[in-house]
């Protein structure tokens, strides 16, 4: 069991330690996660947003607060996407991945997160996050999000991500 436990971990580290790969035949089913996470987040659908995330998966969030499971995640969302709502907020949010990892059902992805939120009068904020997310591609679901890490970052961070071929891209 030890032996094959080592494995896994050597092969996990050896694949986020090579070079980026050419496309692989997941990337279209896993950066459509990316996709809908924008359309959900634009729409302030918590249901949507939640849907992503696998119900015992780990959310650590850039923002102050605890971890949280995918189960959790729609009670913390709903309280800040009733109030952007009822605000006139706009949300935008774009993804630039940088590496991906696909180990069979389970695929890891590096990247940055920027958010826009524009105000009905115009005022502007914007945030930046280095994430990253691990998927299990579920029978009869698709990819779910089982871990997302994430912190603070920069804009030139996001700014200088380069587009890899077959990797979800805001531009």
């Amino acid at each position: 069991m030890m032996t094959k436990m080592m494995s896994i971990a050597l092969l996990a580290c050896a694949a986020l330690a090579a070079p980026a790969a050419a496309a692989n035949m997941e990337d279209d089913a896993l950066n459509q996660v990316y996709a809908a996470l924008s359309r959900a987040r634009a729409a302030h659908d918590v249901a949507g947003m939640s849907s992503a995330f696998g119900a015992q998966g780990l959310l650590v969030d850039a923002r102050p607060g605890p971890a949280i499971s995918g189960g959790e995640l729609g009670e913390r969302l709903k309280p800040m996407a009733d109030r952007v709502r009822s605000e006139g907020v706009k949300i935008e949010t774009a993804y630039r991945l940088e590496r991906r990892s696909v180990m069979g059902d389970v695929a890891v992805d590096a990247g940055y997160m920027r958010q826009t939120m524009v105000r009905p009068d115009g005022q502007t904020g914007m945030r930046y996050a280095r994430f990253l997310v691990t998927m299990k591609r579920e029978p009869g679901q698709g990819w779910k999000i089982v871990g997302d890490a994430s912190m603070p970052a920069e804009k030139a961070a996001f700014d200088g991500v380069s587009k890899v071929d077959g990797l979800h891209y805001d531009g």
